[in-house]
């Protein structure tokens, strides 16, 4: 198969969907005759696509340096422009060279819509989640390269504006010839279709890349369908957007095939817990020399509660100020299987890489016996549980402190949840016994096969705590000092702005001193990220919410 092959190109993009944004989030380049330009892709891009990245590829005015100083940064890559193209239009090992192949015709933007995912071929093909772990962002083409993709359960194509439409033709044209394609017509527009059934053509000088119904889908539009650049909520990409997505996530799980296997049912069951109720998110991205900025909205159903908020943001300052890592959560009982499926998933992800050696097996055991039916674990949190928070502080397993921590909203309730929870984790294997903790009226211990530190399920004082050893569960009940008095917190709605409070904080720096410090830098999942996590400074992330809408932003620092 020739190694421009376009199914493979396609099936590159498909795979690219959940990661194009750490490239594209700073991509940037340079730039004959007439074609598309500077138009927005999204104008021939079909309304009812549940899922649209807009990507910019060569950005217009001070955006174009600075966006290509923060991709450096965060990639590590010296052209990250020339990158992003090559992944998009070429695969591994093509003799594909940017300024003679793609730069002379390749205009401002492309759009990439999905219509259907296969989500079991696409983590079947990827290997695992942990393939990406273990190659680092140095080895994405090799993930995106993923051949077991079917082209029949995948839809959706590429839409690229173009500087020269008729350098363009002769590309794909060329592409064409090589793979022995056949030319065909819909509506009186000429294409060529791969024995696939993959499919590339020019659309009023849009560079077109896909399976070929949605090519089919793109040409209908061109000729009065209706567009994602007329859809509700839409907002054309100004000079200072490198990235955009709009989103129907309930629409997109329902277009997803099953996942087939453990990996393939993991990323289905992630995908309908993180996304579950919300029926339209957006998210745009912009960079600078020193920061990665996303913003966006999401519109939900009445029923369904938002994960981040200012209650979340009330639970994460009430967490100690020694906190380098902190999370707060709305209302725990409400987003509780939401949480828990999260949770379960870097459980799984983690047991045989970063974790192994931690008790991995067995805190992923732990998860599936609280996850399954039988626990009725939403019937032990649900009526008493409020806004949560959690968080990781100390620099080595010596002075580690790690809990989360949960409002009570009914004291007795919370404390009787103690001992069922203790009750589940020894199902699941661990060895459970009473405990006294200064200030609880309720306490248990648990110890968990290969993991090194003993566990504290505990309440008193409003809350209920699990936590990794008694000092952490001390320090969650009475904080010495409260993460909301700290210059860390100040900083971090500073970084937000707008009245945004903090609901997550990150120090990247002082996460890797601690993973130098415990030996993990040298584990097969995480040595290859180390280069990279080097280049990341804080993440600040703040979220509101009113009725059915919550907006959020992301702060992610580089250094």
């Amino acid at each position: 198969m020739p190694s421009n092959h376009p199914a493979r190109r396609w099936r590159r993009v498909c795979a690219a969907a959940p990661a194009l944004l750490a490239i594209a989030a700073g991509a940037a380049g340079c730039g004959g005759s007439s074609g598309s330009g500077s138009a927005d892709p999204a104008g021939l891009t079909p309304a009812s696509a549940p899922l649209v990245a807009n990507v910019a590829l060569k950005p217009a005015g001070g955006s174009r340096a600075a966006a290509a100083v923060a991709a450096s940064k965060l990639t590590h890559l010296a052209e990250p422009y020339a990158s992003l193209a090559q992944t998009l239009l070429a695969s591994p090992g093509a003799k594909l060279e940017y300024k003679r192949d793609l730069s002379p015709w390749i205009g401002e933007r492309a759009a990439i819509f999905l219509t259907s995912l296969n989500a079991g071929k696409l983590t079947q093909s990827a290997g695992s989640l942990q393939s990406l772990l273990q190659g680092g962002l140095s080895g994405l083409s090799s993930v995106l390269d993923i051949g077991a993709l079917s082209a029949q359960g995948t839809q959706g194509a590429i839409v690229l504006s173009t500087s020269d439409a008729g350098a363009a033709n002769s590309f794909l044209s060329k592409q064409a010839a090589a793979l022995g394609a056949h030319s065909d017509r819909y509506r009186g527009i000429s294409f060529h279709v791969a024995p696939s059934g993959l499919a590339e053509g020019m659309v009023k000088d849009f560079a077109v890349i896909g399976s070929e119904a949605s090519l089919h889908a793109v040409i209908d539009t061109s000729l009065g369908g209706p567009s994602y650049a007329n859809a509700s909520g839409y907002v054309k990409p100004s000079s200072d957007t490198i990235a955009s997505i709009y989103a129907k996530p309930e629409a997109l799980l329902g277009a997803t095939g099953a996942g087939s296997g453990a990996t393939g049912a993991q990323f289905s069951s992630l995908a309908s817990q993180f996304l579950h109720g919300v029926q339209s998110a957006s998210l745009t991205v912009t960079g600078t020399g020193s920061a990665i900025s996303l913003q966006g909205e999401a519109h939900t159903t009445g029923t369904t509660k938002p994960l981040f908020g200012s209650e979340g943001a009330q639970a994460l300052g009430e967490l100690p100020a020694s906190a380098w890592l902190a999370a707060g959560v709305g209302d725990t009982g409400a987003n509780l299987p939401r949480a828990l499926g999260l949770l379960q998933g870097v459980a799984s992800l983690g047991s045989s890489t970063v974790f192994a050696n931690f008790g991995g097996p067995s805190i992923e055991r732990v998860f599936k016996t609280l996850s399954a039916p039988g626990a009725h674990l939403q019937q032990t949190f649900g009526s008493w549980a409020g806004p949560g928070a959690m968080f990781v502080s100390g620099s080595s397993l010596f002075n580690l402190q790690a809990a989360l921590v949960i409002a009570s909203k009914n004291p007795a309730a919370s404390q009787a949840a103690v001992a069922k929870l203790a009750g589940l984790m020894h199902a699941a294997g661990a060895v459970v016994a009473n405990a006294s903790i200064p200030g609880t009226d309720a306490a248990k211990s648990v110890k968990l096969q290969g993991f090194p530190a003993v566990i504290f399920i505990a309440d008193g004082a409003g809350k209920f705590v699990l936590g990794l050893g008694q000092q952490s569960v001390e320090g969650a009940l009475s904080p010495s000092a409260t993460l909301s008095t700290s210059a860390a917190y100040s900083s971090a709605a500073a970084t937000l702005g707008g009245g945004l409070e903090p609901s997550l904080i990150v120090e990247f720096p002082t996460l890797l001193g601690f993973l130098e410090g415990v030996g993990l830098t040298q584990s097969p999942g995480v040595s290859n990220l180390v280069p990279y996590l080097k280049s990341l400074g804080t993440l600040t992330a703040g979220a509101s919410s009113q009725g059915s809408v919550s907006r959020y932003k992301a702060v992610l620092g580089l250094s």
